[in-house]
């Protein structure tokens, strides 16, 4: 039986910023940075205390606000919150969340690109929008994972699990989808020029409006206007 990925967004974003610290004393506070901008740090990390909106996991977050794009990082001790780092959520998953558990992650028009993201659980995440332009999704589970209109120029997407996903209007061009799973996958109007596709199956992804000729190694079988 396969197990959850260790690494939820909470530690990530610790080793990051405290580097061998007791991961039990922090948690995350998602705000919009324009309240962070107005009310600065300290009010909105009472606020979230006062109101148990604090967050360990990307699913967390996006129960709370909707976004990763600002987090602050809250280390507490037996007194209350004793250190806080505002950080740049779109660099956190840039500098390296492989093999992440980042699932539901609310990560709509994040900016991504060159993302180290290989073997991460990215099931069911929102990624409408998102600049994924040469990330490394290899191995990633993106069952259910929604990346309408997302950009997926060179990324590499081999051995990704993309089960009953959402790429329809994505750009794929120059993306490496060999071995991924495409089952009941939407692909509508998505742009496949030279993508790398080796031996993929189609079969029962829908793909109305994908010009499959335009991929390079199409060798499996594909299944038009579905």
């Amino acid at each position: 039986m396969s197990t959850a990925p260790s690494r939820r967004l909470i530690d990530l974003a610790a080793h990051a910023c405290a580097p061998g610290a007791d991961i039990r004393d922090f948690f995350l506070v998602p705000v919009d940075p324009v309240v962070l901008a107005v009310h600065g740090a300290a009010s909105v990390v009472r606020e979230a205390l006062d109101s148990g909106r604090t967050a360990h996991t990307a699913a967390d977050a996006a129960r709370i606000a909707g976004t990763l794009q600002t987090l602050v990082l809250v280390q507490q001790s037996d007194t209350g919150p004793c250190r806080r780092w505002v950080v740049d959520g779109w660099c956190l998953l840039r500098a390296g969340a492989a093999g992440a558990d980042l699932r539901g992650a609310p990560l709509r028009g994040a900016a991504l690109q060159a993302a180290r993201l290989g073997s991460a659980d990215l099931s069911e995440a929102d990624l409408t929008g998102a600049d994924l332009e040469k990330a490394d999704l290899s191995h990633t589970n993106l069952t259910g994972a929604d990346l309408t209109a997302a950009c997926l120029f060179s990324a590499s997407l081999q051995g990704a699990d993309l089960t009953e996903s959402a790429l329809c209007r994505a750009d794929l061009r120059h993306a490496d989808l060999r071995d991924s799973t495409c089952v009941r996958t939407a692909l509508r109007g998505a742009d496949l020029l030279d993508a790398f596709l080796g031996n993929l199956d189609v079969s029962t992804a829908f793909t109305a409006g994908v010009d499959v000729d335009r991929a390079d190694f199409l060798n499996g079988r594909v299944v038009s206007e579905r």
